[in-house]
């Protein structure tokens, strides 16, 4: 994506990049940072970028998390470098290799929804058994990891098997942790805006999982928290104007 996107006009870097469909967070935010950068110096530009990129990935909270910031910044390109540095240091794939540490060899892992970077912990413990939604043990596993691209305080889009995935390990009194990491989680106001539209998630083949009813951590970069904890550690500002004309 990136050596056709360097190519363009900023406004139809943009365009590129908002139709670009399933990009890893990584190189989609990345991109972003780019093409928003070029409007670092038009306030209303930038404005109108960032709400036409939220427009095509309402599921990308790191998307939201960068909008904000530089919105937010007095240097908007500086903080946008900043954005992609920190994404960049994502500890969170350390937070779960740890985490996986406290399970016994033979425990068995159901994994639903892409890990993205952070499947790479998953590579440190061959021991483990591996299992998809589809797998007929998987309403036995002994964990349930749940990805996230984006989340609130109390709620998290996740692919449409997870919610059936966390209900069956409810039941069984199994944890569920979602995996979340940096710029993922939201503050409270900015996921009720980004949720207020009307398109429906499950178009992405999304769904909402509640995290008090299901979810027992939550993988950020500081550690397993409780989806609670997870809310307090969002550092992405409150900028209404994002989804509001």
């Amino acid at each position: 994506m990136g050596a056709y996107a360097r190519r363009v006009h900023p406004i139809e870097r943009l365009r590129y990049v908002a139709r670009a469909g399933a990009v890893p967070v990584g190189p989609l935010v990345r991109e972003s940072a780019a093409a928003l950068s070029s409007f670092a110096d038009d306030p209303k530009g930038l404005l109108t970028s960032c709400r036409r990129l939220l427009d095509r990935r309402r599921d990308c909270g790191p998307l939201v998390w960068l909008a904000a910031r530089m919105l937010s910044a007095m240097d908007p390109r500086a903080e946008a470098a900043k954005v992609v540095s920190e994404l960049d240091a994502d500890a969170t794939g350390r937070v779960l290799e740890s985490g996986l540490d406290s399970l016994a060899a033979g425990s068995s892992v159901l994994v639903v929804g892409e890990l993205g970077a952070f499947a790479a912990a998953l590579q440190d413990r061959p021991d483990l058994r591996w299992l998809e939604s589809d797998d007929p043990e998987a309403s036995g596993a002994d964990l349930v990891l749940v990805a996230t691209d984006c989340a609130g305080p109390s709620h998290a889009l996740v692919a449409t098997e997870a919610v059936a995935a966390a209900e069956t390990a409810r039941d069984r009194g199994t944890p569920v942790w979602l995996v979340a990491g940096a710029g993922r989680i939201l503050p409270g106001p900015m996921w009720d805006l980004l949720n207020a539209r009307p398109d429906d998630p499950s178009v992405h083949g999304l769904a909402v999982l509640d995290l008090h009813r299901f979810v027992t951590r939550v993988a950020i970069p500081s550690g397993l928290r409780t989806p609670a904890e997870a809310a307090r550690s969002s550092d992405c500002p409150i900028v209404p104007e994002l989804f509001t004309p």
